[in-house]
């Protein structure tokens, strides 16, 4: 029998994220106040509460100041959830009393697989060949870049989760941040900033790859934005994947692009083929039909189609090109 995984209607709670790897060290786990601000960062990134944040705003004793409302709202949140619950509000929900009653306890892992795209920790990331620390999250007007330093898993009761990237961010000011005349974006990764506010959702990210800037040197890297093509979650493709380490997957070859057999053939049909000269690797278009001096075997003869040619033959409809 399938074990039963509850599904819960909050935007924050996501199915499309795996996580894996062994947990990681005791180095590696949140401290009470970091789980009291993960939590509190959850809650102000939640949609499904931004009418309780916006009511409590408007407090008298809050009167629109920010410091004062962080500082008190995940309590009123709790205790307005606790006394609503059979009031039959439309603003209420029994995942926001979840939410509410804040994490049980936080786990912290060195990998992530979100919506098929893989994540891991800065510190086992250089410990490989490949690259898939680097992120990137859309903020108001500005673009944040940095690192994944751990997966983190806030376990709610009922076994609701949310899962959130904590990150090291590069400085987004002008001066570690640079744009060149060809649109790449230079970013000093020697510099650290936003220290109080490490967290994003993992759904929220990019992953992004950083090039050494040749150009500027040190500590200097070109993000390039990965955009995952032809990748798909399993489910809605009816696969079956073992385990969260599984790759993947990904359409195997691209469509609509014909296959070398089928090129042959009409090239052959079209009278279009090219000779390769060994001794200076120059293309030379020839008629198929033509005798030539050298005819043997170790001949080198590709059919490809001529690009270049100016007939009447080549410049005519294909409506016989056999596909």
């Amino acid at each position: 029998m399938e074990e039963y995984a509850p599904r819960f209607n909050l935007s924050i709670v996501s199915s499309d994220v795996e996580v894996g790897g062994a947990r990681l060290s005791a180095e590696y786990a949140l401290s009470d106040e970091e789980i009291a601000i993960a939590h509190w960062w959850v809650l102000i990134n939640c949609e499904e509460v931004k009418y309780w944040k916006e009511l409590h705003l408007h407090f008298p004793e809050v009167d629109g100041d920010l410091e004062y409302h962080n500082m008190t709202f995940a309590n009123y949140f709790r205790t307005w959830m606790d006394m609503i619950k059979s009031d039959d509000n439309p603003n209420w929900s029994h995942e926001l009393l979840l939410l509410a009653m804040q994490p049980q306890r936080a786990r912290v892992y060195p990998t992530c697989t979100v919506n098929g795209v893989k994540f891991v920790s800065e510190e086992r990331d250089s410990r490989r060949r490949t690259q898939n620390s680097g992120v990137m999250a859309v903020g108001h007007g500005l673009d944040y870049y940095g690192v994944l330093h751990s997966v983190v898993e806030l376990v709610y009761a009922e076994g609701m989760k949310v899962h959130l990237f904590k990150c090291r961010w590069f400085d987004a000011g002008a001066q570690s941040m640079k744009m060149d005349q060809y649109g790449n974006l230079s970013v000093n990764t020697a510099t650290s900033a936003y220290e109080d506010d490490p967290f994003v959702f993992a759904t929220s990210v990019k992953q992004v790859f950083y090039l050494d800037d040749l150009a500027r040197g040190d500590a200097w890297k070109i993000a390039n934005i990965v955009h995952p093509r032809n990748i798909y979650r399993a489910a809605t493709l009816g696969v079956t994947i073992p385990g969260p380490e599984a790759d993947a997957y990904q359409e195997p070859n691209a469509v609509g692009i014909h296959d070398v057999a089928t090129v042959r053939e009409n090239n052959v049909k079209h009278g279009r083929v090219l000779r390769i000269h060994d001794e200076d690797s120059t293309f030379i278009v020839v008629d198929p039909n033509e005798e030539t001096d050298d005819d043997s075997d170790d001949e080198l003869r590709h059919r490809l189609p001529d690009i270049n040619s100016d007939t009447e033959e080549d410049s005519s409809d294909d409506s016989d090109y056999e596909p």
